[in-house]
C-alpha cells in the first residue's frame, strides 16, 4: 500500500517543474488511483454516461 501511495502521489504530484493548485491536484489523484486500481473504464464511462443523461432533480 505505501508503494502505490508513493507511485501514486509522489512521483506524479510531486517533482521538479511542477506546480499545482490544491483542488487540480485532487482531481489529478483521483484519476490517477482510478488508473492504477484498474477501474479507469468504468470511471470514464460513468463520466460520458452522466453527462450524455444528466441526473435531474
Amino acid at each position: 500500500m505505501e508503494s502505490l501511495i508513493r507511485q501514486a502521489v509522489n512521483l506524479r504530484l510531486k517533482g521538479n517543474g511542477k506546480f499545482w493548485l490544491e483542488e487540480n491536484a485532487e482531481i489529478i489523484l483521483h484519476a490517477r488511483c482510478k488508473w492504477l486500481s484498474g477501474v479507469w473504464s468504468d470511471f470514464t464511462n460513468s463520466i460520458l454516461t452522466w453527462r450524455i443523461y444528466p441526473a435531474t432533480s
